[in-house]
């Protein structure tokens, strides 16, 4: 019977990465299929459809490529980045003793490592991609984000002296240590990762005027990617070949390995 079931866990398992494998193909496919968008192209496209039938009944799945801009950034809490998105995490990493039994009912003590969230904040502002051509602006709330690491820091101890500080965000390590019940403190990980300002971001969303302005954001259709990345529309589609490739594998051995296991467990049944 255990092998019926984790074999039926593992056929689903391998389901599960297939419909991964099939989401990297189309995510690949959006990003091949649609051609590159200037922003003075989107703007003129805009204006004749509203000319056409009215204001805000433009909206078109586009391609966009440029450098970020904003008139009014926001700086990373921890390395002060100028930058329009930033996601920053503060980890304790501790470890604790405790007690595990064996199937004879001796008891043994051991030690295990683990990890808590001291704090968790993301941040984010529109802001407009720059060609050559002029600027259209970006609302980035709920986009599939490729951002870059700014800071990634280890402090070791259980004892900090007095109060840890980066940038804007500081805490008591002496508070969080009186409330760990019992763990031991190995020490506090901080890291951070922004989009910059200036730096070349690649954008994939639907462009709309809504409201009188033009702009990009998630599109309404179901399933359609919204993605705003430093890497290069090359290095995405690479990564979305690769991704597949091994979603595709995996699946194929998972269920594999599942169905071997089903058949061994109806056997043994028997």
């Amino acid at each position: 019977m255990p092998f019926i079931i984790i074999g039926t866990l593992m056929v689903f398992a391998g389901a599960g990465l297939y419909f991964g494998y099939q989401g990297q193909k189309r995510r690949m496919g959006e990003i091949k299929g649609i051609g590159t968008s200037t922003a003075a192209a989107l703007a003129d496209l805009a204006a004749s459809v509203a000319k056409e039938i009215g204001p805000g009944s433009f909206n078109q799945i586009a391609e966009v490529k440029g450098t970020i801009e904003c008139d009014n950034p926001l700086e990373s809490e921890l390395n002060q980045t100028g930058c329009v998105h930033y996601s920053m995490k503060v980890t304790r990493e501790y470890e604790e003793i405790y007690w595990e039994t064996d199937d004879k009912g001796n008891r043994q003590q051991k030690t295990r490592r683990g990890s808590e969230t001291v704090a968790d904040n993301t941040r984010s502002v529109p802001f407009f991609v720059r060609d050559s051509t002029g600027k259209i602006e970006v609302d980035p709330s709920s986009a599939k984000l490729d951002m870059e690491k700014v800071f990634s820091e280890f402090r070791p101890g259980e004892n900090q002296a007095g109060e840890l500080r980066f940038g804007r965000y500081s805490f008591n390590p002496a508070t969080l240590a009186a409330l760990a019940g019992g763990r031991r403190t190995l020490g506090y990980r901080f890291e951070e990762s922004a989009l910059p300002l200036g730096r070349s971001v690649y954008v994939l969303g639907e462009a709309v005027d809504k409201d009188g302005r033009l702009r990009i954001h998630k599109p309404d259709q179901k399933g359609a990617s919204f993605i705003i990345s430093l890497k290069s529309e090359e290095q995405l589609v690479k990564d979305a070949q690769s991704a597949a490739k091994g979603m595709l594998i995996a699946a194929m051995v998972v269920a594999v390995l599942g169905v071997a296991g089903i058949i061994v467990g109806i056997i043994k049944s028997v």
